[in-house]
């Protein structure tokens, strides 16, 4: 079952679009703060609460299926974080990122998700159930959202590079 047309459709397709043109300006690379660095995980996590709470007919399978795809997405976005070549300067709050691209893939995907949930939402009948919809989302907002998480943690946590005084 898919609801009518309504404000939270539009939302959900609003916050895609804001997740992926935040993430287009990082995936260029470059020096940013960690505020803008943050946006597109939460934008991408807003969407994916907005498509959760559109499944109406919802069953323990795509409860399932949407912790698993969380998971997994956060798994991954923890390991990419982590594989980022990142410089930070603590006393002006600025973070250098390298040029990637799989955050904007990311972001396009859930992106062509909130689409579709839109269009079944305007025709009234699903193109893809919507737990599967929110399921992948999901698993883009797990990876966007743990990507910039472990960034952050690398950033603001003190380093552990002790010189011992010499002898």
């Amino acid at each position: 079952m898919v609801s009518a047309l309504s404000l939270a459709n539009g939302l959900t397709l609003l916050f895609a679009a804001l997740c992926l043109w935040t993430m287009a300006a990082q995936s260029r690379g470059g020096v940013t703060t960690l505020g803008r660095l943050a946006l597109p995980g939460g934008f991408a996590v807003l969407a994916t609460l907005m498509l959760l709470a559109g499944v109406f007919e919802a069953s323990f399978l795509f409860d399932i299926l949407w912790v698993a795809a969380f998971a997994v997405g956060s798994v991954i976005g923890r390991i990419r974080g982590w594989m980022l070549s990142v410089q930070s300067n603590r006393e002006s709050g600025l973070v250098s990122l390298p040029a990637t691209v799989d955050g904007l893939v990311a972001a396009l995907i859930l992106v062509a998700l909130s689409v579709v949930d839109f269009s079944s939402a305007m025709m009234g009948e699903a193109l893809i159930e919507p737990g599967y919809i929110a399921a992948g989302s999901a698993l883009c907002a797990g990876f966007l959202g743990y990507r910039v998480l472990v960034i952050a943690l690398r950033v603001v946590r003190p380093t552990s590079d002790k010189v011992s005084p010499a002898a």
